[in-house]
């Protein structure tokens, strides 16, 4: 009897097992396709996931990471407004969708999609940043230096934070606070940049 039992969980898990793998093939494909680097055909198969599976909110995410990845901006946005359809409460999607509409110069709509990313998750510094690029490519600097202050809040060394900040400055004719910002960045990106540019002067580089 036990025995009879312990067949019938086998071949039940057998069956789910093999379920699984028919209604997720297309998405097993499109990951042995990334893991050999072929992105045209993991595009493919993820094309087709979303396709037979329409509520795959990983295949849909992968898919729009691909085509966000390839500059493919038109099929990026396409594929995570899709999949916030699904799932609007995904943190990443949301933040990816603000990325690729600030990227196509939709920066009232990038806004929006960055604010709701960060009622989502407080603490990514990135939609953070992408929002004060955003007021500064809008002219409003004084908004993007708060908000580039509020990134530095979260991320000290930042660095194209400080980078911009300096830009900031440097367009307020504030020369010395424009340098220091640019000097954290240097330091930051580059703790050697200070010796190689001095080094470059003195004719010893």
């Amino acid at each position: 009897m036990k025995k009879a039992l312990l067949l019938l969980l086998i071949s039940l898990l057998l069956l789910v097992m093999l379920l699984y793998t028919l209604r997720q093939r297309y998405t097993l494909a499109a990951l042995f396709y990334q893991a050999i680097k072929q992105d045209v055909k993991a595009v493919e198969s993820y094309s087709k996931a979303v396709l037979a599976n329409p509520d795959d909110a990983y295949a849909h995410y992968q898919l729009g990471l691909m085509y966000k990845d390839k500059k493919d901006f038109d099929n990026a946005e396409r594929t995570y407004e899709k999949l916030l359809e699904i799932f609007p409460e995904h943190p990443d999607a949301n933040y990816d969708l603000g990325y690729v509409y600030r990227e196509e110069k939709l920066y009232d709509k990038a806004l929006k999609q960055y604010e709701k990313a960060l009622m989502l998750d407080p603490d990514n510094v990135y939609a953070l940043y992408d929002m004060g690029y955003i007021y500064r490519q809008k002219g409003d600097l004084e908004k993007a230096l708060d908000v580039y202050n509020k990134v530095l809040a979260a991320d000290p060394k930042h660095p194209y934070a400080h980078y911009d900040i300096g830009l900031i400055y440097e367009e307020w004719g504030m020369k010395d606070r424009a340098d220091e910002e640019f000097k954290i960045y240097h330091d930051i990106t580059d703790p050697n940049f200070i010796e190689i540019f001095l080094n470059k002067l003195t004719g010893k580089g």
